[in-house]
């Protein structure tokens, strides 16, 4: 029974080495081996167990608790993944040798057990008892042998968990690999677009450089052409103030000759007086001596002939000489302004309008002041004739014709409108003033009508007529709005063909 005792034991030891050394461990390598020997009558049993060096027993908690075991017999706990590759191979030994040293520690403590209950009654122990203790010995081995497969299959647990995480990473390793080729893909395909759009780009910077070089070579032609056009309006310039010149010459002579035509007058008007004492027959002769303040009172003392006269406005002690319109609508008009072939130029001055210019047989402005001490006399009439270059006749009739003085812009009032040249008037009735170009009087705020639409004239916010533009000959007076225009006859940009503004007395 004894021999049967040790030998279970042996074999179970035997059977926990072989276990340990399907894990690459050996016992010789860190455990001393020792003989023991029990004698047992004439039979002598000899057995090893192993015997460590400095063991503190029971191994560390901690360690067994790390790697899947339990110090209350607790389930084992999962890793989602292993440690490093050299740390979990050192610490998967580390705790076969723990479970190991717990192992030896147990059996050592049997063995003094064994002993000292075999020392003094070895030779009186009932076949039962050692019956009994090999069956406890055998089902402690049993024990220990089942507690070691379960650290193995543990063991194989965690290394097939090893194993699937290891999979798992290299699967995972394989999908980056794809993303990586996949990335590096679309790089290529970005550095080959990149390098197409700098082709497209140095194309485009060439093209661009052609244009500078053409707009370069076309901006220097222009910058030739504005000269020459500058060489030539400086030509026209010197040419307009050269006519400008010959035209104040014209108008010197033409002064001279109307104080020539004055003096001639005198003259007759002398002899006339000189013929009419020494004879005292021809009434008409008598008659022009007397003083007419207008054509209306020539027209009253038996002279219907249209020409020109003198007259005597205000308390001037100077006549004044007038072209009066003795046949149109009953007669009796001094007439202050005429228009019909273009030979004077009414783009004057504030002063020239003021004093009057042209002939008075033919183009003329009596004056500004002359028509204000002229209607100052009384209430006056005031008749517009017009025609147009197909030969179309045209009045503008108003019943009340009153203008201010020169330090109130020689502003106009109209009052009574009649006519054909319009069913209203194109000339502002309600105190428009007097404008010209080098004196802005109209209603305009960001604008100068006497510049834009040329002469002096009665403006209010540039308005709707201006007898004063200038001269368009037929063919040429279309779309002119700085023309001679009276917009309610032929609309806003047809230049006429003549004009003429008179006045005479309301009660005539």
């Amino acid at each position: 029974l004894n021999f049967l005792f040790f030998l279970a034991l042996s074999l179970h030891f035997n059977c926990l080495v072989h276990s340990l050394s399907q894990f690459g461990l050996s016992l010789s390598s860190n455990t001393k081996r020792r003989f023991h020997r029990i004698q047992h009558g004439q039979c002598s049993y000899t057995f090893i167990l192993p015997e460590l060096d400095g063991c503190q027993g029971g191994g560390s908690p901690s360690q067994t608790d790390q790697y899947g075991g339990s110090r209350g017999g607790a389930s084992v706990v999962q890793r989602d993944s292993p440690p490093a590759d050299g740390e979990w191979s050192a610490q998967r030994l580390q705790h076969l040798q723990s479970t190991m040293e717990n192992n030896t520690q147990w059996l050592q403590k049997l063995e003094n057990v064994i002993q000292k209950k075999m020392k003094p009654d070895i030779a009186n122990i009932p076949p039962h008892v050692v019956h009994n203790q090999t069956a406890t010995m055998l089902e402690i081995g049993t024990n220990l042998l089942t507690h070691t497969a379960e650290q193995t299959r543990k063991l194989n647990v965690v290394e097939a968990k090893v194993l699937n995480q290891t999979s798992r990473i290299e699967i995972q390793l394989l999908e980056n690999s794809l993303s990586t080729n996949k990335l590096e893909k679309e790089l290529l395909l970005q550095t080959t677009e990149i390098s197409q759009l700098r082709a497209k780009n140095s194309r485009l910077e060439s093209k661009v450089q052609k244009l500078e070089s053409q707009q370069r070579g076309e901006l220097e032609g222009m910058k030739e052409e504005k000269n020459r056009l500058q060489s030539v309006v400086r030509t026209q310039m010197a040419a307009i103030d050269a006519l400008e010149r010959q035209l104040r010459v014209a108008s010197s002579n033409n002064t001279a000759l109307q104080r020539q035509q004055a003096q001639l007058m005198e003259s007759v008007h002398t002899l006339i007086n000189m013929v009419a004492t020494t004879t005292g027959t021809h009434h008409i002769f008598a008659a022009q001596t007397q003083v007419w303040r207008d054509c209306a009172d020539a027209y009253k003392s038996g002279y219907s002939v249209s020409g020109l006269y003198h007259i005597y406005i205000g308390n001037r002690s100077e006549p004044v000489q007038v072209y009066c319109d003795m046949e149109t609508a009953g007669g009796g008009w001094t007439v202050f302004q005429r228009r019909f072939n273009g030979s004077v130029d009414f783009q004057r001055s504030w002063r020239e309008y003021r004093m009057g210019f042209g002939d008075v047989l033919g183009e003329h402005w009596l004056g500004n002041e002359a028509l204000f001490l002229l209607t100052g006399q009384g209430q006056y009439s005031l008749r517009v004739e017009l025609k147009d270059w197909e030969g179309n006749p045209a009045h503008a009739q108003y019943d009340r014709f009153t203008l201010t003085n020169e330090r109130q812009q020689y502003r106009l009032y109209l009052r009574g409108y009649s006519g054909t040249a319009g069913t209203q008037s194109s000339l502002a009735s309600h105190g428009t003033s007097f404008s010209t170009r080098d004196q802005d009087n109209d209603n305009c705020d960001h604008c100068k009508c006497a510049l834009m639409l040329t002469g002096g004239w009665w403006f209010d916010a540039c308005g709707f007529s201006n007898l004063n533009g200038i001269y368009y000959t037929v063919g040429h007076n279309i779309r002119k709005l700085n023309g001679i225009k009276w917009h309610h006859f032929r609309g806003p940009s047809y230049s006429l063909r003549s004009t003429s503004m008179m006045v005479r007395p309301y009660d005539f």
